[in-house]
């Protein structure tokens, strides 16, 4: 009997840099209300968390060759602009920063260190991250924890360029598993401004 019965795919980190660069826009849709827009501003846009100062040579690298492809201007200046941190930078950190987005890439963590950085990825679930997307290696499964696994072959809202893809099969490849705290629990029937006292006031207030 299998652990886990949800589908689940590889994902490598040339194809996650890809469906990142495609999610990020849309993060700020049509339906955000002026407040919300206005408190995302405040909001740093995209954190990548590495295991270690190699994971994070190797993403820089996979970065510029990402930006170079897409004949982008400056491509190490963007590359060096980017908020890439170790876990261990990251759980040291006395202050930290809420991000819209934030991308764990862990294929090589094992499953007795993942324990130790568990509560780390808690909070960024939970505080730190209205958007979560965390890479593991493929037996370790954090349904658990209310992530769900991700398929972004199989994502239709996003057009995803997929130009490295044949350089991806070379490369590490682990399980995406994705926490959204705009949409993690359905809205009840009764939550709509249909059952609201004042109706005109929906979305306007706070009570």
């Amino acid at each position: 009997m299998t652990k886990h019965t949800a589908r689940r795919s590889d994902i490598t980190l040339p194809l996650l840099i890809d469906y990142v660069d495609a999610l990020l826009p849309s993060l700020v849709t049509q339906e955000d209300t002026p407040e919300m827009i206005e408190q995302l501003n405040d909001i740093t846009e995209l954190l990548w968390v590495v295991q270690d100062k190699n994971a994070r040579m190797a993403l820089k690298t996979e970065l510029k060759e990402y930006l170079s492809n897409k004949d982008s201007n400056n491509e190490m200046e963007q590359v060096e602009a980017l908020q890439i941190v170790t876990l261990s930078e990251l759980t040291q950190q006395q202050l930290p920063e809420r991000y819209e987005l934030a991308c764990f890439w862990l294929p090589a963590l094992s499953s007795e260190l993942l324990q130790q950085y568990t509560p780390l990825l808690m909070r960024y679930r939970d505080l730190y991250a209205a958007h979560l997307l965390i890479a593991l290696e493929s037996s370790i499964s954090l349904q658990a924890y209310g992530f769900t696994p991700f398929d972004i072959l199989n994502e239709q809202s996003l057009e995803i360029g997929l130009m490295n893809q044949k350089n991806s099969l070379v490369s590490t490849a682990a399980t995406l598993w994705q926490f959204n705290l705009y949409d993690y629990k359905q809205l009840p029937n009764w939550l709509n401004a249909d059952y609201w006292a004042n109706p005109e006031n929906w979305g306007k207030h706070r009570w």
